[in-house]
């Protein structure tokens, strides 16, 4: 469970006027009796006995102060002495037997750091849109009854319109299957996405010193927008989308809900978010949110014809002389203008895709007994994309096209022939 801080207490005090404590624990994450409890001890403006304790620093209060001066009046450029150096000082000098974190929140107690506003944005129509995960617990019949799932949301910064999918997982292929659907929903692309330091998105680092995921980068490259990952624990970055993840847990999807599968629970949730947003106003335009987002979708970039499957591993692969690529455990081939150069392969739900400056180039099924993938098509003329080093290679004969498979994963039983009829077959290709 979380912990409630005073400021949680003075929200909490407002929400219980318009809904239940029970609800209103929900909100914070916190069990009802905790929430109970706090409120009561704020109503009788109880004092907390650990605040009326002596602190281990106070006998050494003058050194401290005498500290705390020194670094407030330091020249412009010198580093201030870090208050591990302090905590030694008082250890070996003056017999400080206390921890060093009681003597940093003494410091910090004492200590008024500058204080920096937050600036708040509003972006253009179709500029941006956040994206984050929220779980809740939601009662499916398929799955048994209450489960807990994912739910997938994306906000347009500029309208407020937000989508939401509700998914089993939070893996590669969810979240790319979860982004088709949410920019579906809204009708178009936005030209950047702020998203959270999830590993399906950011690979390491945050902010500016960010390492973005392959493929998710390669995936929004398709797509056409921008990846922004936000700052480590600073939710306030993406407030907009934190603000209908709110909505979505507390009125959305009630606790007394039953639905019956995942499409039914996908189809009423969106039914509900088109009702809602012709009630809810938006601030920048101040009109309702469904005639803003109208609006903001002739700013949005269109969808491309076709959205990329999702899949969930992608990797770079040299085209061989035979025209054929490597991934996981078995040999597929390419268009023969590919020859000794770079591919990106995908592994998708179903299928395996293959990509080649930005554009699907064939696609074979996924793990298969057959061990060696090969359309003959790949290898005939035709294709674009050569050059004058790269020439078709040789063409089948007539005996070539009686015996070859068109495509070697799909092997139907042949009819049972005598060895005359071979031998025909071969005296007829000579």
């Amino acid at each position: 469970m979380a912990k409630m801080k005073e400021h949680h207490i003075v929200w909490a005090e407002d929400l219980v006027q318009h809904q239940s404590i029970r609800k209103t624990a929900a909100c914070f994450g916190v069990d009802e009796s905790t929430l109970r409890y706090r409120l009561e001890r704020k109503r009788r403006q109880s004092v907390d006995g650990r605040s009326l304790q002596p602190e281990a620093c106070a006998a050494h209060e003058e050194v401290i102060s005498r500290w705390m001066s020194e670094h407030e009046n330091l020249p412009p450029g010198k580093r201030p002495e870090p208050e591990k150096a302090l905590f030694e000082t008082l250890a070996s000098e003056h017999g400080y037997e206390g921890s060093y974190k009681a003597m940093v929140r003494y410091v910090r107690r004492r200590t008024a750091p500058p204080l920096r506003p937050f600036r708040r944005v509003e972006t253009a129509p179709g500029a941006q849109a956040q994206v984050d995960w929220l779980e809740t617990v939601v009662n499916v019949r398929d799955f048994g009854g209450p489960t807990r799932l994912s739910t997938f949301l994306l906000t347009l910064s500029y309208s407020r319109m937000w989508a939401v999918v509700w998914s089993r997982r939070e893996d590669m292929l969810s979240w790319l299957h979860c982004h088709n659907r949410a920019l579906e929903m809204l009708g178009g692309v936005p030209s950047i996405l702020r998203i959270d330091n999830l590993k399906t998105g950011v690979a390491s680092g945050s902010g500016a010193w960010v390492k973005l995921n392959e493929g998710y980068s390669s995936y929004a490259r398709q797509v056409g927008f921008t990846e922004d990952p936000h700052r480590v624990r600073t939710p306030r970055d993406k407030g907009k989308v934190e603000r209908s993840a709110r909505d979505v847990k507390t009125l959305q999807v009630n606790a007394s809900d039953r639905f019956a599968d995942l499409d039914d629970l996908q189809g009423i949730t969106w039914d509900r978010i088109l009702h809602r947003s012709r009630r809810l106003l938006c601030p920048v335009t101040g009109t309702d949110i469904h005639t803003s987002w109208e609006r903001e979708k002739r700013s949005l970039s269109p969808l491309p014809e076709g959205l990329s499957e999702p899949f969930d591993f992608q990797v770079n692969r040299d085209v061989k002389r035979d025209c054929l690529v490597s991934f996981e455990g078995r040999k597929y081939s390419v268009p023969y203008p590919r020859m000794s150069r770079t591919v990106e392969v995908r592994g998708c739900a179903a299928t395996v895709e293959i990509y080649g400056e930005g554009r699907k180039l064939c696609e074979f099924p996924r793990k298969m007994d057959c061990r060696l993938l090969v359309d003959q098509s790949h290898y005939d003329g035709g294709w674009d994309g050569g050059n004058e080093m790269t020439k078709a290679p040789v063409p089948l004969g007539r005996l070539g096209k009686r015996i070859v498979i068109p495509r070697s994963w799909e092997v139907e039983e042949p009819p049972r022939r005598s060895i005359e009829r071979y031998v025909e077959l071969v005296g007829a290709g000579r």
